[in-house]
């Protein structure tokens, strides 16, 4: 009995592992948080797949620290923040937090100083996100060049 529940324990803490190991994935990221390859690259969004097209995504910068942490969804190839998002300052105090819808901010953002003390929250007004969204193309199917 002993032997058939470690075996049962094994095989599933080895599927678990694999089932891991097959939806995560590394994007390399510059300065402006645009795709890059590794060697030009100065952050790392490791993006973990949680069904369909959208991950949980964290960034990290090359010392380790985490940068920012959110919810990612795929649209025409594209990776573009979809949910909450949190950024952090270097010191690890919460920078800033609100929404995206599909790349763009919207609703009120909460801010703060690299203290943890308050600053004045910023409202992105839901209304212009088509419009944001449409004047950077955040939707363009690459193909269609």
């Amino acid at each position: 009995m002993n032997v058939k529940l470690n075996i049962f324990f094994s095989l599933f803490l080895f599927c678990t592992i694999a089932a891991k190991a097959q939806t995560t994935e590394m994007v390399y990221l510059d300065a402006l948080m645009k795709n890059t390859s590794q060697a030009n690259s100065d952050y790392k969004l490791e993006l973990t797949k949680v069904g369909g097209d959208v991950y949980n995504g964290t960034i990290y910068d090359f010392s380790g620290e985490v940068k920012a942490k959110g919810r990612y969804i795929r649209i025409n190839k594209r990776l573009l923040e979809d949910g909450h998002f949190t950024y952090y300052y270097a010191n690890g105090q919460i920078e800033s937090e609100g929404e995206f819808d599909r790349g763009v901010k919207v609703g009120n953002w909460k801010r703060f100083e690299p203290s943890g003390k308050r600053k004045a929250d910023r409202y992105y007004p839901v209304e212009s996100a088509n419009k944001i969204r449409e004047a950077m193309e955040l939707e363009k199917n690459d193909e269609e060049e």
